[in-house]
């Protein structure tokens, strides 16, 4: 469990797959599961582009469904490869 803060910096380099950056990458996973997390470069202009934060304060059930859409999402990237 996430100690101190309510939210969680992932890179996600390896998990981009055809999306150019962080943005493109949420833009999708929102289109495709309905799940909003916040690209990178809305924090840091510089790095963040590989980067997206994820809020943990809608409490445990709905991140844990909400993660479980986020494997599907990427599960299917990696079949289009």
């Amino acid at each position: 469990p996430a100690d101190g803060a309510f939210y969680i910096w992932a890179v996600i380099t390896d998990q981009l797959g055809p999306h150019p950056d962080s943005g493109a990458w949420c833009a999708a996973l929102l289109d495709a599961e309905g799940v909003a997390v916040t690209p990178g470069t809305d924090f840091d202009t510089v790095d963040g582009g590989t980067a997206i934060r994820l809020s943990l304060a809608a409490g445990p059930e709905a991140i844990g469904a909400a993660l479980l859409r986020i494997h599907r999402f990427q599960q299917r990237l990696g079949d289009s490869r």
